[in-house]
């Protein structure tokens, strides 16, 4: 019977629940998100989570685990920024840093950096364009274009307001 359950299991016939219920979780694959473990860290206290999050790449994974590039790294001024708001805001009846932290280590997955003032969002796995764009310029091309909108937008506000006080003064 058990060899009969035990290739079930294997051929995928079993769903999880079934496995949970009546036994199979050592059986086959059984895959976790790489964030599991922080989010169930992270729900249980928030800053807790947010700690690891901010240090989980640059432990190491043999002793010392702490090393002086973690310490380096946990008193960086965003770092230290981010534990204080993920602390205040867990003292906010508790949701507002658990929301604050979980968006954090979701974030944190799809923040690319290429400099320390431009963190673009995007893809993981993003290279440099071979044509030899640099992405950097690209980042800068889009402020630029950004700022041009917002003075178009001033623009034409203060012509809709000159426009209003004109019909204002017909009436």
């Amino acid at each position: 019977m058990v060899q009969k359950a035990a290739n079930q299991i294997d051929a995928s016939q079993w769903t999880l629940f079934d496995k949970i219920m009546y036994g199979g979780l050592g059986y086959g694959s059984f895959c976790l998100p790489s964030d599991f473990f922080k989010v169930i860290i992270a729900i249980i206290f928030p800053p807790l989570g947010e700690l690891i999050n901010v240090i989980e790449d640059t432990v190491s994974s043999s002793f010392p685990y702490f090393t002086w590039d973690t310490l380096v790294m946990l008193c960086s001024y965003n770092a230290i920024t981010h534990l204080i708001y993920s602390l205040i805001l867990t003292t906010l009846f508790y949701i507002p840093g658990l929301v604050y932290t979980l968006t954090n280590i979701v974030n944190k997955e799809r923040r690319v950096s290429y400099d320390t003032s431009t963190y673009i969002y995007a893809n993981p796995k993003i290279t440099q364009p071979s044509d030899g764009t640099n992405l950097n310029d690209v980042a800068n091309a889009a402020k630029t274009a950004g700022s041009n909108i917002q003075s178009a937008g001033e623009t034409i506000g203060s012509g809709l307001e000159s426009a209003t006080d004109a019909i204002g003064g017909l009436f």
